[in-house]
């Protein structure tokens, strides 16, 4: 389950690039998500920018047979400011429910350092999850801003390429990007044929706040997690988007394979 919210948290900020110091735009998307050829997870995804401040929510839900094994549901929002050099959030908040039970992820920060943080259920009933001190988080980023100021240097006229220190409210991790260049690729239901998009390899490597006890699956937890994004002009598969850069497909590895996002042809549900 690690894997799938890694890559459909990245799905969802990467849309944040391309307008977010321009005028303000909203704009809302979803991103079916497959492994071994059938659908596992599905994301909806809602952005708000302007030239000062983001808004951005994600939920996501396990689908298909995945949805009987592992029921799962969770929506995940930051707020934040674009008015200094680098993004700056205000505050993280992650809900959402695993087999019945209960989690959440609240994060307040203060001058673009964490100030607050409330966890549930907490460390020694979270499979006896590690405690991560918060002198070593303080000036980490939540998981949805870093890779806003990655696509905000995009805009820019950089690269891909870049690092910066995360913290979810239980995993201290890294994010690694490179810049593989331009290809062109076919997305379902685009109109007009294959196109362009801009090529990014990533790793995602925990480095702390690791569970004892694994409920299920081989733990994985200290393995890097590899992956791939491609982005495009979202109009040829969604018309009527306000954003002209999002992820039109991305990849993932998981514990049995690779994970595959693509864009919706249509709207969130």
């Amino acid at each position: 389950m690690r894997a799938c919210l890694v890559l459909a948290l990245a799905c969802c900020l990467l849309a944040a690039g391309g307008e977010a110091r321009a005028q303000a735009r909203s704009s809302s998307v979803s991103y079916d998500i497959y492994t071994g050829g059938l659908q596992i997870l599905e994301l909806d995804a809602a952005i708000s920018l302007d030239a000062g401040s983001y808004d951005l929510s994600a939920k996501l839900r396990t689908r298909g047979f995945m949805s009987t094994l592992f029921p799962w549901e969770q929506a995940n929002r930051v707020a934040g400011t674009t008015t200094a050099p680098f993004p700056a959030p205000l505050r993280f908040e992650q809900r959402g429910v695993f087999r019945g039970k209960e989690r959440s992820v609240e994060i307040a920060y203060r001058d673009g350092r964490i100030a607050e943080l409330a966890v549930a259920p907490v460390g020694g009933d979270d499979n006896d999850r590690e405690q991560v001190p918060l002198d070593d988080v303080a000036g980490a980023l939540d998981p949805l801003t870093g890779i806003v100021a990655l696509l905000l240097r995009l805009e820019a006229g950089g690269s891909c390429d870049g690092r910066y220190d995360g913290f979810d409210g239980r995993r201290r991790f890294t994010m690694e990007l490179v810049d593989r260049g331009n290809e062109t690729i076919e997305v379902p239901g685009a109109r007009g044929g294959p196109g362009p998009a801009r090529v990014c390899d990533f790793v995602y490597r925990q480095t702390a706040g690791y569970a004892r006890r694994v409920s299920w699956g081989p733990d994985r937890q200290r393995e890097p997690r590899e992956g791939r994004f491609w982005i495009g002009d979202p109009r040829q598969v969604v018309p009527g988007v306000a954003l002209t850069r999002l992820p039109l497909r991305m990849e993932v590895e998981n514990s049995y394979g690779r994970m595959l996002a693509h864009l919706r042809p249509e709207a969130p549900r």
